[in-house]
């Protein structure tokens, strides 16, 4: 019996340790830092892309993502940008992330705003290293109010709960089809942690989503809609139910003092028309070449703030997307665009950009070009410039094709009399 009863102890003896070995592996998980954690999130969440502008606090996550995603990738250089690139990343379906410092998330402020009435496809988080006793700023500034007040939805999280909070903010983002904003305070990013439970990486079947113009078109004759299915998104209504408007016919159908320009855009926008099935997205920004966006073109994919087309059409290229391009107006470009330009050099993006140089704001009543502004901005890129007059159509149609051919980044100015 004594023989018989250690045959049988020996036999059950793994069960007996089966508890607390299990234990001593839920233990024994190594400390990570709160950065770190939330650098493995952004991984484990399937963050396709991640851009993040060095500050304090911000450094340290991005840094933790590089290592866990084994990346090694430049920083960004302007936080607009930065986010409108990972805007048109969203757009393109998949999933996208910014890094920033709560001042730099109100350098932001535009495309924020823009980003809330846009809403998401691919989920959209904004992670901010937040300096609430401006430790390491030029000012206090109270991050969580300035949020609130744009109506983006937004949490703070603490060391214990950043893993988990940042990977749930992806799947908030999605089910509400609005960014979210997540809170990291500095003081707490070096803070030791329990490494955490591995989330399975998401695995999403990708496609470029349907297109949407009155959803993602944000420009005048086109905001009520927008807003109305945000507000609906923020209430946790079906949007889906309320009534689509219908989009005037241009030129006839938009103001009249836009008419005449409309007209002489025209025969680009034709020819854009015929290159449509080779090109995934084409972005605007809020001026009248996204006036395109309506009948009987509806050639515009998007639009948002002012300069925002290029950063939205390199962030949709960042996110799969084939063959994007910019449109944009010279005002525009030398006002904010060039920004996204540079952006998208430093990062090595081929986004398509084409410049309609008429030489007045038209937008906004006709203020004239600073002309010799605008062609300094353009001398800083020769080498991937092509330039055309309206007046030679068998030009202006061979140099939209090549550019569209080409495998660089291209920069077609167009001028107008």
């Amino acid at each position: 019996m004594r023989f018989r009863g250690s045959r049988i102890f020996l036999a059950l003896l793994p069960f007996f340790l089966f508890i607390p070995l299990t234990a001593m592996a839920q233990t024994a998980r190594p400390q990570v830092t709160m950065a770190e954690a939330a650098g493995q999130a952004l991984v484990d969440a399937g963050a396709a892309v991640v851009n993040c502008v060095p500050a304090t606090g911000a450094v340290a996550v991005y840094e933790a993502w590089m290592a866990s995603a084994k990346k090694t990738l430049p920083y960004h250089y302007h936080e607009e940008v930065a986010l409108g690139m990972a805007m048109g990343t969203s757009l393109a379906g998949r999933r996208s992330a910014v890094i920033v410092k709560s001042h730099g998330l109100a350098k932001a402020g535009n495309a924020l705003i823009d980003a809330w009435t846009l809403g998401t496809e691919g989920g959209l988080v904004i992670l901010v290293a937040a300096d609430k006793e401006g430790k390491s700023s030029d000012s206090i500034f109270d991050v969580d109010l300035f949020v609130s007040g744009t109506r983006v939805p937004f949490q703070r999280l603490g060391p214990g709960d950043v893993y988990n909070g940042i990977v749930a903010a992806f799947d908030r983002s999605e089910a509400m089809g609005l960014p979210v904003v997540v809170l990291l305070e500095d003081d707490d990013l070096a803070t030791s942690v329990t490494g955490p439970p591995r989330a399975a990486v998401s695995s999403r079947p990708w496609a470029i989503p349907r297109r949407d113009p009155l959803r993602h078109v944000l420009a005048p004759m086109n905001t009520k809609y927008p807003y109305q299915v945000a507000q609906a998104k923020l209430a946790g209504r079906n949007w889906k139910g309320i009534a689509r408007p219908t989009l005037p016919v241009i030129p006839e159908g938009v103001p009249s003092k836009f008419q005449a320009t409309i007209r002489s855009y025209m025969p680009v926008f034709d020819i854009l028309k015929e290159m449509r099935g080779r090109i995934d997205f084409i972005m605007g920004d809020t001026g009248t070449s996204t006036l395109f966006a309506f009948p009987p073109y509806d050639i515009i994919d998007a639009a948002t703030y002012y300069g925002g087309s290029i950063p939205l059409a390199a962030g949709a290229i960042q996110g799969g997307a084939r063959k994007a391009w910019a449109v944009t107006g010279d005002w525009s470009f030398t006002a904010a665009g060039h920004l996204g330009l540079h952006e998208a050099f430093h990062v090595g993006i081929p986004v398509k950009i084409l410049i309609l140089h008429n030489r007045v704001a038209v937008a906004t009543g006709g203020q004239a070009m600073d002309e010799e502004l605008f062609e300094r901005l353009l001398k800083s890129y020769p080498d991937f410039m092509r330039r055309v007059n309206i007046s030679n159509r068998t030009e202006l149609r061979s140099t939209l094709q090549a550019a569209q051919e080409s495998n660089r980044m291209e920069i077609v100015v167009v001028d107008f009399p």
